[in-house]
C-alpha cells in the first residue's frame, strides 16, 4: 500500500516545494518548507490548506485499505457473489464515501433514526438518497431500527404499530434492494444490551416479530414489482466534503455548520415532496437536473465553479449559500473579488461580511412567514450588479445590503442566500425556485403528514409510494395514471381519493 505522501504523489499535486509554499501561504508565520521531508505532521498545524490535505490523505488511507481488502476478496469470490461495505450515518466527513464506493460492487448503509412521534421518514430517506447517489444505483440496508436502540436504557422508544413496516418501504422507496436488522434477537450482555432485535430478550415471537413477518410475506408477493426501483429526480444537492472541513477550520458560528445547512436544505425538499439526488464536485452530470441546491461551497476549484456557471447559463437553476466560492481547492482565499468565478452568474460582488450578534428580520417580511421572518449568524454585504434583490435586512446599517438575491443568467437563474435562513424562509425560497423550474404541482398540496416518492421499476412501469407518517388517517387525491395498489391489491383510478390508515403506505403501479 503506497502513501499519498510518497514523493511521486505529492510532486504530482504540488510539482515543487515552492509551489506548495505558495499554495498554502507558508511564508506567513515563517512556516515555509525547504524540501519534502519537512512536511509537518497533522498535530499542531494551524494552516487550513495543510489541515485539508491531511484530511484528504486520511480519507485516502481508508479508501486504499478497503480497496486492498476488496481486491483480495475479488480473487476468490464466485461469479454470483459481490463485495459490499456498510456506511454508518452518511454523509460522514472523515470518509470520502464517493471514492470508497468505487471499490465496491454495491454500497450498503446503516441508517438509525427516531421512532414514535419522531419518525417522519427523513432519517431513512436522507442516508438512502445519499448512498444511492454514490454509484447512482440501488443499495443495501444492512442495519436499521428493529425495536429500541441505545447503549443504555435512557432512550428506549419502541416503534408504534405499523412503523417497522412503514420503515421498510421507506428504505425501498429510496432505492434499497434489501432491508435487514443488526440483531435477530436482543442480546443479554455487553454494551448493546438495550439495542434490541426483532425478538426480545425472551426470544419469544412478539409484536415486532409479527410486523416483520407480515412485511416479509408482503415482500414475497410484491417484491418483483418494486425491486431495482429507480427514482427519476430533477433536483440535486451538491455535497462537498472539502467545504465541510474548510468551514470547520474557520467557523462562522458555534451553532450552525455545513452539515446543519445541508440538512436544512434536504429537509425542506423532503417535506415539499421533492425527490433528491446528491451530486459531488467531480460530478459531470449536472445538466440532467433542473435545480441544484448548494450548501456553502467554501472550498472549490475554478473548474468546479465554472461548471456551475455553465450549468446556469445552459438553463439550470442554482440555489447557492453564503461563503460559496471564497477559497480555492487548497483552502486558500482567492485574490479576486468575491464570489470569485461565480461573480458574473451571481450578479453581485462583495468585500465585507459580518457575524450577527442576534437574529435580524427581513424588511417587510417578503416571504410572509411571520415569526420566522429572521436570519442569523452571518451576513455578506452584497453589492448588486445585475442581480435582483429578493429581500433586504431590516436594520439601520445592514439594511442597505440584500440578504437574498436572484440573477437571470443565460437561460437559467442563480439564487443566492447571503445569510442563514430560518427553516420557513428556506422553505419559501426553495419552493419559489422549484416553481420557476416547473417542478411543483399536486404533491405540494398533500397533507403535511403524507409523503410521496416517484420512480420506475425494472419493468419501466411508474411507481408512486405514498406514506402516512402520523397516528391519524390521512385522505388525499391520487394525481397520477390509473394503476393498482400493490399492497392493497385494488385498482386505483386517476384522480381517485385515497385514505391511508395511521403509519400506513400505498404503492401504486401504473398500468
Amino acid at each position: 500500500m503506497t502513501s499519498r505522501w510518497d514523493s511521486s504523489d505529492i510532486c504530482n499535486i504540488f510539482k515543487t516545494i515552492d509551489e506548495l509554499n505558495k499554495d498554502w501561504g507558508l511564508n506567513y508565520w515563517g512556516q515555509q518548507l525547504n524540501d519534502w521531508t519537512e512536511v509537518p505532521p497533522r498535530e499542531g498545524v494551524l494552516n487550513p490548506g495543510w489541515k485539508l490535505e491531511w484530511e484528504r490523505y486520511s480519507q485516502w488511507i481508508t479508501t486504499d485499505f478497503l480497496a486492498w481488502q476488496a481486491a483480495i476478496v475479488n480473487q476468490y469470490k464466485r461469479p454470483d457473489q459481490f463485495v459490499t461495505h456498510d456506511l454508518a450515518g452518511p454523509p460522514r466527513p472523515e470518509i470520502n464515501e464517493r471514492n470508497l464506493s468505487k471499490t465496491l460492487d454495491i454500497v450498503a448503509v446503516n441508517p438509525y433514526h427516531g421512532t414514535q412521534e419522531r419518525f417522519d421518514g427523513i432519517g431513512s430517506s436522507l442516508p438512502g438518497d445519499y448512498t444511492r447517489s454514490l454509484k447512482q444505483t440501488n443499495y443495501l440496508v444492512t442495519e436499521t431500527n428493529a425495536q429500541t436502540t441505545g447503549w443504555d436504557s435512557s432512550q428506549q422508544f419502541p416503534p408504534y404499530d405499523g412503523q417497522l413496516r412503514l420503515d421498510v418501504y421507506t428504505h425501498l422507496s429510496s432505492g434499497a434492494n434489501m432491508v435487514e436488522y443488526w440483531h435477530w434477537h436482543s442480546i443479554h450482555y455487553g454494551q448493546e444490551t438495550y439495542w434490541k432485535g426483532v425478538l426480545s430478550h425472551d426470544l419469544e415471537p412478539g409484536r415486532a416479530y409479527a410486523e416483520v413477518s407480515r412485511t416479509a410475506h408482503e415482500l414475497q408477493r410484491v417484491g418483483p414489482h418494486i425491486v431495482d426501483f429507480k427514482p427519476n429526480n430533477k433536483v440535486a444537492i451538491l455535497y462537498s466534503n472539502d467545504s465541510r472541513h474548510g468551514l470547520e477550520y474557520m467557523k462562522f458560528s458555534n451553532t450552525v455548520d455545513y452539515g446543519w445547512i445541508m440538512h436544512q436544505m434536504y429537509s425542506t425538499l423532503y417535506h415539499e415532496n421533492i425527490g433528491v439526488d446528491f451530486v459531488f464536485p467531480e460530478s459531470a452530470d449536472f445538466a440532467k437536473y433542473k435545480v441544484i441546491v448548494v450548501p456553502p461551497l467554501y472550498v472549490a476549484s475554478d473548474d468546479v465553479l465554472n461548471q456551475l456557471v455553465e450549468y446556469a447559463r445552459g438553463g439550470g437553476n442554482l440555489v447557492m449559500s453564503f461563503k460559496s466560492g471564497f477559497t480555492n481547492e487548497f483552502d486558500t482565499v482567492r485574490w479576486s473579488m468575491a464570489p470569485g468565478p461565480l461573480r458574473q452568474a451571481a450578479g453581485f460582488h462583495y468585500q465585507e461580511f459580518s457575524n450577527l450578534h442576534g437574529p435580524l428580520a427581513l424588511k417587510d417580511d417578503p416571504y410572509k412567514v411571520g415569526d420566522e421572518n429572521k436570519v442569523s449568524e452571518w451576513a455578506e454585504m452584497l453589492v448588486l450588479e445585475n442581480a435582483q434583490a429578493l429581500a433586504y435586512y431590516d436594520h439601520p446599517f445592514f439594511g442597505k445590503y440584500p440578504a437574498i438575491t436572484r440573477n437571470k443568467f443565460g437561460s437559467g437563474t442563480l439564487t443566492y442566500e447571503g445569510t442563514v435562513l430560518s427553516d420557513k424562509l428556506q422553505d419559501n425560497v426553495l419552493l419559489d425556485v422549484l416553481q420557476i423550474a416547473g417542478l411543483t404541482g399536486p404533491d405540494q398540496k398533500l397533507p403535511s403528514a403524507v409523503h410521496v416518492k416517484h420512480g420506475t421499476n425494472r419493468s419501466n412501469h411508474a411507481l408512486h409510494y405514498y406514506f402516512n407518517y402520523s397516528s391519524d388517517p390521512q385522505t388525499f387525491k391520487y394525481s397520477y395514471g390509473a394503476g393498482e395498489d400493490l399492497l392493497g391489491q385494488t385498482a386505483i383510478a386517476a384522480s381517485q381519493t385515497l385514505t391511508l390508515k395511521p403509519w400506513d403506505v400505498a404503492i401504486v403501479e401504473e398500468k
